[in-house]
């Protein structure tokens, strides 16, 4: 009988132990663990305009069906102002223009990630096929990459 090298036989444990954790989990019924639930911190955005290395402010958060996505667009905060009572039209229209917020459910095929808003800062954003990325995890590192327009966001896992 042939001898394996310790490496080897961690190795091939490793690939037993695998299996044999997926199979028990098939026969439990239960679904693999979902990568992406967690809280997730905007850290580099990416689209035909060029790349933003430290954006402003944003958080996407992933439950088991539902996502929440919140951030400030571009490199200017939110214009500041004492509250919605007493800002100017223009500054609450920068306010506007400048935030991405929906929220709703998703599903997983792969690598592929689809939405659907349930809430949204706008109407047409509500209830229609939303939008498809592709997504890739390393460590605590997610990149989306929107499918359509291919814009990248780079988040990292905070919780």
């Amino acid at each position: 009988m042939r001898h394996l090298t310790r490496s080897a036989a961690l190795t091939l444990g490793s690939m037993v132990l695998g299996v044999l954790v997926a199979a028990g989990a098939a026969v439990s019924g239960q679904q693999p663990a979902n990568p992406l639930v967690g809280a997730w911190r905007v850290t580099e955005f990416s689209n035909r305009n060029g790349t933003i290395p430290n954006p402003q402010p944003g958080l996407y958060v992933f439950t088991r069906q539902h996502y929440s996505f919140g951030r400030i667009q571009g490199t200017e905060p939110l214009p500041d102002y004492p509250s919605n009572d007493k800002a100017t039209p223009a500054q609450k229209v920068t306010a506007f223009d400048a935030l991405y917020f929906n929220s709703g459910t998703y599903t997983v095929a792969g690598n592929r990630l689809a939405t659907i808003a349930t809430v949204a800062k706008s109407r047409f954003a509500i209830g229609t096929p939303g939008n498809q990325y592709e997504f890739t995890i390393s460590g605590s590192v997610l990149t989306l990459t929107e499918r359509s327009s291919g814009t990248v966001l780079k988040l990292t896992r905070i919780e």
